[in-house]
């Protein structure tokens, strides 16, 4: 794969303002719908929950191709990094990762995720840790909740567009 820019935008909560808010989350949900609605087999009706206009989203643009996100939603537990998607074709470069590490620069603590249990691994090789390992079911999925321990925001350094 030649070599690309990678342009991460933040997509901050209640942005519908801005003029490039909504082509920005209709590629993160195009994204979403390839990777989990049609590679995972995700009902569309729980992926697209109504709460994507009250979270912020990372997108990744190689060149101008959307090629990964990630959304960023508060909740009472804390902020909660879910709907981390990389297209396949994109897969194997640290993209992910990249957006992972963004996300936590930009969420305040305590941070966690519900990981797919298969996919376990690379959040904890991001220092994620597992509390309780009880195995839940989301989307007929197996997940396990893990937190980030290192509570400290701003933590990790990212290049980003802010769009607000």
């Amino acid at each position: 794969m030649a070599i690309m820019e990678q342009i991460v935008i933040y997509i901050e909560e209640n942005a519908q303002g801005n003029t490039l808010y909504q082509r920005y989350l209709s590629e993160c949900q195009a994204i979403r719908k390839t990777v989990f609605i049609e590679g995972q087999d995700v009902a569309p009706e729980i992926d697209l929950d109504g709460l994507d206009t009250s979270c912020a989203h990372l997108l990744l643009l190689l060149g101008e191709k959307p090629a990964a996100t990630l959304r960023i939603r508060k909740t009472a537990e804390g902020t909660k990094l879910e709907r981390v998607a990389v297209l396949q074709e994109f897969r194997g470069h640290n993209y992910g990762k990249l957006l992972v590490q963004c996300a936590l620069a930009l969420s305040e603590p305590p941070v966690y995720i519900h990981a797919q249990v298969p996919s376990e691994g690379f959040y904890k090789n991001l220092g994620f840790t597992v509390e309780d390992p009880t195995i839940f079911y989301e989307a007929n999925i197996p997940h396990r909740t893990m937190f980030w321990p290192n509570h400290i925001k701003g933590k990790t350094q990212c290049n980003i567009i802010r769009l607000s």
